[in-house]
């Protein structure tokens, strides 16, 4: 009776994996959840094909020599893609984002020639390769560059890519307040853990990659903790799948609102009465939350609601209409609650703003002038600048 190894259990979480890539790539809601979904295709593939390329079973299946390779340029960009759009919801993808797989195409491109070999001649090259007793060999009849080379151009641009992600995740942490990366905690948690296993992963490969004279045909240890980073990846969102639907909003600006409650009361039996055309305004209204949240356009002085309407596709006239049937607000007073609730916001956890003066509070948060900023503050919430903002100093202090 044979016993299991290793790889035979990795390529049975090659199913697992490719079965949750597919559940995630067709989910509905954020456009981060397909990259994500991408990600584990793509690794069920390296594990999948990562089975027939051992020495046991190469010589029986050729076809899968050197088609994982590619696979590893994706890694760096999709985690990236992901998380920037799981920080950043709204944000539409373009076609130039399709240059950060042109390393991948590049490298396929590169070997299709040898990809349309027929089986006899692949082995040749297989059989090359055992005799160096390394995936990476330093010459090569296919290909531009050897496969040594590439390793070390991976290696180098997944580093690039990390540090990439490393830097956005951290100006996103540092351009939000701390009331809400606590609502957010376990996004929070998880984002930094997954960066945090990436650099682990990283520093071991590089130790490896400097330190180990060859890299032999058999699956490493380090193999093994690359895959781990995604197994705990997979666990931790099966167990907490609300992480997938991003961050979520403060919803200070409905607190804010003056009347909120009492709007809320009469909206709900509005509600029972046309409630199609209410949820569409709730979509409206979430979309909108959501995409000043995660850009701050209300620091913005000259933002219009032209602009906000081109970007997001949809019309001014339904932007205005569920402003007004959810909140009650205009899309002046709307911009203006979330400038005042950024003020509010620094000048409680920010030390610097507690020292601004009220000219300073203004510009810095978005208002063009003092006179503008005066009467925000007077309509929306009821009392001066200086003594809203004086009680919400001495509350931050208590």
């Amino acid at each position: 009776m044979n016993s299991w190894s290793p790889v035979d259990y990795l390529f049975y979480l090659s199913f697992v994996f490719f079965a949750f890539g597919i559940s995630l790539f067709f989910k509905k809601g954020l456009i981060a959840t397909k990259f994500l979904g991408i990600q584990f295709l793509g690794l069920s593939y390296q594990l999948f094909a990562g089975y027939f390329i051992q020495p046991n079973h190469i010589n029986d299946y050729p076809h899968f020599f050197r088609t994982v390779s590619p696979f590893f340029y994706l890694l760096g960009p999709l985690a990236y893609l992901f998380q920037h759009y799981l920080l950043y919801p709204e944000r539409k993808f373009r076609l130039i984002y399709l240059l950060h797989f042109l390393p991948f195409v590049l490298h396929v491109i590169e070997y299709i020639p040898f990809y349309l070999l027929p089986a006899e001649l692949k082995l040749v090259e297989v059989k090359y390769v055992f005799q160096q007793n390394t995936f990476f060999n330093s010459m090569s009849t296919y290909g531009w560059i050897s496969m040594r080379d590439h390793l070390f151009i991976k290696t180098i641009y997944y580093l690039a890519y990390i540090f990439w992600t490393l830097y956005e995740l951290y100006t996103f942490y540092k351009a939000t307040s701390r009331s809400f990366l606590k609502k957010n905690s376990l996004v929070v948690y998880w984002l930094t853990g997954d960066m945090i296993m990436k650099f682990v992963v990283i520093i071991l490969h590089c130790f490896n990659l400097v330190f180990a004279k060859k890299r032999h045909l058999e699956l490493t240890w380090m193999d093994y903790v690359f895959v781990l980073e995604y197994i705990t990846m997979m666990l931790f969102m099966l167990l907490n799948p609300k992480l997938l639907k991003g961050p979520m909003l403060k919803g200070l600006v409905f607190q804010h609102s003056a009347g909120y409650i009492e709007r809320e009361q009469i909206e709900t039996s509005k509600q029972e009465k046309v409630h199609q055309k209410s949820s569409r305004d709730k979509s409206v209204l979430f979309t909108l939350n959501r995409y000043f949240e995660t850009e701050q356009l209300f620091l913005r002085p000259d933002i219009t609601l032209a602009e906000v309407s081109r970007y997001l596709k949809i019309k001014p006239r339904i932007i205005r209409m569920a402003l007004q049937m959810e909140i009650n607000l205009s899309f002046s007073d709307y911009v203006n609650t979330w400038r005042i609730q950024y003020a509010e916001e620094q000048c409680r956890e920010n030390p610097k703003w507690k020292n601004y003066k009220l000219e300073v509070i203004a510009m810095e948060s978005g208002f063009g002038t003092r006179q503008s900023f005066n009467s925000a503050v007077k309509k929306i919430k009821g009392v001066s600048p200086g003594k809203y903002f004086e009680n919400s100093i001495q509350h931050s202090n208590n």
